[in-house]
């Protein structure tokens, strides 16, 4: 009955040189609970590799409901969370590549301008704040507004994430093969920190996770 408060002494001994200082910089890590720091250790494993390389990507900390945008290891910006649900990230262990950036919505030339006018470079007012994320290997985000924020959009956001939930229900039905749950996260946020979400994600990008311990 006594050994239990030794576990956490136990993995911080057992960690590399130098990621017990690192440890320290992890935001709102509980040092008494193992399974936030089995998580963190394994955030820490993931985050070095990705370090590593000269790009840019994403770390969403669900812990302290914040999404940060990092490169060679350093925070260039963060969005905060309003409210976050997720299901099937118990086994998640590796980082996630994005397999497309969410569409834009190009605005349209006036037929009335002049002839010779151009089409308006995009900017941030033309990136969606809701949309879904896809990745490899497979695991979907889905990034909402509240729903107080434009109720119409909202409803039929819902309404499309539904009709494809119910889509792959089907397909996996009539195959006759039973696909496995992939690992969802819906991420709730405001919308100008939507949008620039939206504006900084790439194709091929990396996302870490760092599950709350209930997870």
């Amino acid at each position: 009955m006594r050994i239990l408060p030794l576990v956490p002494i136990i993995l911080i001994s057992l960690l590399p040189l130098g990621w017990a200082a690192e440890l320290e910089s992890v935001p709102q890590l509980d040092h008494r609970d193992p399974a936030a720091l089995r998580e963190a250790v394994r955030l820490l494993d993931e985050e070095v590799k990705l370090a590593a390389r000269p790009r840019t990507y994403v770390v969403i900390d669900l812990v302290t409901q914040t999404v940060y945008i990092k490169g060679r290891g350093v925070e260039l910006y963060h969005f905060p969370l309003e409210h976050w649900t997720a299901s099937g990230l118990e086994d998640i262990a590796a980082s996630f590549r994005l397999q497309q950036r969410p569409p834009v919505t190009r605005r349209k030339v006036d037929p009335a301008a002049a002839v010779d006018a151009e089409q308006l470079p995009i900017s941030l007012a033309d990136m969606p704040s809701l949309y879904a994320l896809e990745f490899s290997p497979p695991l979907d985000i889905t990034i909402q507004t509240p729903a107080s924020s434009n109720l119409w959009q909202w409803t039929f956001f819902k309404g499309q994430r539904w009709w494809h939930w119910l889509k792959r229900q089907y397909l996996s039905i009539i195959s006759g093969t039973a696909t496995p749950p992939t690992p969802s996260l819906q991420l709730t946020m405001a919308p100008d920190h939507a949008q620039s979400l939206a504006w900084t994600v790439t194709e091929d990008m990396s996302f870490l996770i760092r599950r709350a311990s209930s997870h």
